[in-house]
């Protein structure tokens, strides 16, 4: 657990929170035990609780985990009085380790965020992840715009079907993870007075027009990728169509071919099978059947 203090007010902050410290805490401001279990839950839905002491949040932030590729939630649990901020997380975020660093560093930047009450802390960080999150959506933007490149800028079968997958699932979890944070955002703006007051409703409002945006931007690109998968697969349906076509106009080709030869192959005496241009004969007589049948498969526009 780690601690700042500026001008009265706290900010401590765990990146690997413990039992150990949600105990000392607990001993500390006398958090209501039902908060600590919440807290040492490992999935707990996001919500605003107000008691009279302090204000419990507890809402979820996406990230990509880059090993897998996926976007998946960080939960991030804060405890707002009136001269305390506490915000406990796995440390998977590094927008609060770069904040942490950026307040212990620098004395003005603590003045910024601290000086004016821990409802504007509050405001600052929330503003500071959730603004943060444009870089992600721009990304599964640009992600797609590549992907539409790669399918239509190719003259040969491109199999991207399992990119298209693996982002259609990360706009889904985005979305579910931001639908939440839009009712706790309008939770703030309109209500907790004590802590968040009225001048407050109209910067959380700013947050909440930004994840609208996000909202408006992955709408968009659900429906581009949904778009771009119905095309995909119809690609894909038509490349094996040709291909098959193909193959099939030789195998059709090569039937009567293939009849000839083994017709003339066989150990049993045949008309002219004993003239000096039998063979001659033979291989022209294929060269002219193979021809008329591509000439007429060329006609039709099957080749």
């Amino acid at each position: 657990m780690r601690s700042l203090t500026y001008k009265g007010i706290s900010w401590f902050d765990s990146p690997q929170t413990n039992e150990q410290d949600l105990l000392e805490l607990q001993k500390k401001f006398g958090f209501h035990e039902l908060d600590i279990e919440d807290c040492m839950s490992e999935h707990e839905r996001p919500k605003v609780e107000e008691y009279d002491e302090y204000l419990f949040l507890v809402f979820h932030i996406p990230y990509i985990n880059r090993r897998t590729g996926r976007v998946v939630k960080e939960e991030v649990n804060i405890f707002l009085g009136q001269d305390f901020f506490v915000t406990l997380h796995e440390g998977k975020i590094p927008l609060l380790d770069d904040l942490w660093k950026e307040l212990k560093e620098s004395h003005s930047k603590r003045g910024e965020y601290m000086e004016h009450g821990t409802g504007f802390f509050l405001y600052e960080l929330m503003d500071k992840l959730f603004e943060g999150l444009f870089p992600l959506v721009d990304s599964i933007t640009k992600e797609i715009r590549m992907m539409e490149d790669e399918l239509f800028d190719s003259d040969e079968q491109v199999d991207i079907l399992k990119d298209i997958m693996v982002l259609k699932r990360n706009i889904i979890t985005m979305r579910a993870i931001l639908l939440p944070q839009r009712t706790l955002i309008g939770t703030l703006e309109h209500k907790n007075r004590k802590f968040v007051s009225e001048e407050l409703g109209l910067y959380f409002d700013d947050i909440l027009d930004a994840i609208e945006r996000q909202w408006s931007l992955l709408d968009t690109a659900k429906e581009m990728i949904d778009s771009l998968q119905d095309t995909h697969e119809s690609w894909l349906t038509h490349k094996t169509n040709a291909v098959v076509r193909i193959l099939t106009v030789f195998s059709v080709t090569m039937l009567p071919l293939t009849f000839l030869t083994g017709l003339f192959g066989m150990n049993v005496l045949l008309p002219y099978q004993n003239h000096q241009m039998a063979f001659a004969g033979l291989i022209v007589g294929m060269a002219v059947l193979m021809s008329t049948l591509l000439g007429y498969f060329a006609k039709k526009g099957w080749l």
